[in-house]
């Protein structure tokens, strides 16, 4: 019989009401959700409520809850870096299901990948979805060698996140967290920050770097890293369109296979959905994944083939699966913490892909004359 494995989640925002906590709720099988936890007194009632966690269960921080409970694991859905949080937690002996961002500096990479080695177990499973997602896993199959692999193309076209999550009838926001505890994070933050990319960098910088570059790209960095490697440098980057947001931006250079490519992150806050594809374009043909909106559960991505057909002609073929990405890291989780497997996406992971988000961070101060400190100087 399937052992199932107590769990608290900590942070109750939208990724956790429109996808983990449904996903909990499904694989009962698997998962027994012992607690939640949330800096907001409001949401934490109206979420705890909807999911049928007692009172009693509802924490105010994870500190609290790790103090309370006896967990397995905790999954870790809070806004910020992560390094702080999923480094107490592994020091408490409980298993981390981290959502992006692991974090924003390598130091603070290094001191989990530290902890988790004194533990001697793997303890923390990586939430980059897109690499368990079956679209990814049947184009792995289908990769020709890495010398006929010409050229890698990455387009993210991001509407506004309320568009994105109209469906979803979450919770209203919450407006009441204590002032001061929100500063101790962004303080907490501005350090780690700093360990990253140097001090006095201008403030919208530090936002393409924490929300664009290491909260969003991040995702395509750990797909192409999963599929051809890491991307080993970035020689060229822009932005344009950034009158009230962060408007576009483009990233080219070189990936492990050799051959070129190419990030392209447009925020467009009405385009009509989300799209996020990767092209592969070989010697022989093209691969391709286009990636539905993050949160809406089992849309199938699609996974489109071009090939030769004959002396002349092409084939175009088209995969869809309805098997949901979500879920299948959180079984994976299911069996770290109960078998000891690591996950596919670990620390060492998380730290190469921060590498590549340094890399881009300072190909992106270089283009706009911006003087870069830290580790992303040394990157």
């Amino acid at each position: 019989m399937t052992k199932k494995i107590r769990i608290g989640v900590v942070g109750l925002g939208a990724v956790a009401q429109s996808v983990h906590l449904p996903l909990i709720q499904r694989r009962w099988d698997l998962f027994e959700l012992v607690a939640v936890a949330d800096l907001s007194p409001t949401l934490l009632a109206s979420v705890g409520d909807q999911f049928g966690v007692a009172a009693a269960n509802r924490h105010d921080s994870l500190t609290t809850m790790l103090a309370a409970e006896e967990l397995d694991g905790v999954v870790l859905l809070t806004s910020g870096s992560h390094g702080g949080p999923a480094l107490e937690a592994i020091q408490a002996g409980v298993a981390v299901f981290c959502e992006k961002p692991l974090a924003f500096s390598l130091e603070e990479v290094d001191a989990l990948a530290a902890a988790e080695a004194a533990a001697g177990r793997p303890l923390l499973l990586l939430a980059y979805m897109k690499e368990y997602d079956a679209a990814v896993v049947g184009l792995r199959d289908l990769l020709p060698a890495a010398e006929d692999i010409r050229y890698v193309d990455v387009e993210v076209l991001h509407p506004s996140p309320g568009s994105q999550l109209a469906y979803a009838n979450l919770q209203p926001p919450a407006r009441d967290i204590d002032p001061s505890v929100i500063a101790g994070f962004k303080q907490r933050d501005g350090v780690a920050i700093d360990q990253a990319i140097g001090e006095g960098t201008p403030a919208a910088f530090r936002s393409l770097y924490t929300d664009v570059i290491a909260g969003s790209l991040i995702h395509d960095i750990s797909v192409l890293r999963s599929l051809l490697g890491s991307i080993t440098s970035v020689d060229s980057a822009s932005q344009w369109g950034n009158v009230d947001s962060a408007g576009s931006l483009e990233f080219g250079g070189t990936i492990s296979a050799g051959a070129r490519v190419h990030l392209h992150w447009h925020y467009l806050a009405d385009y009509p959905a989300y799209h996020e594809t990767v092209r592969i374009h070989h010697t022989t043909g093209t691969l391709e994944i286009e990636f539905q909106v993050p949160y809406l559960l089992n849309a199938p991505t699609e996974l489109r083939v071009i090939a030769r057909a004959g002396v002349g002609g092409e084939t175009k073929s088209v995969t869809r699966e309805v098997s949901e990405a979500f879920e299948t890291e959180l079984a994976a989780f299911h069996t770290l913490v109960t078998e000891g497997v690591a996950a596919p996406t670990g620390i060492s992971h998380g730290r190469e892909d921060l590498i590549t988000a340094l890399r881009m961070a300072r190909a992106l101060a270089t283009a706009q004359g911006i003087t870069i400190g830290g580790e992303a100087a040394q990157a």
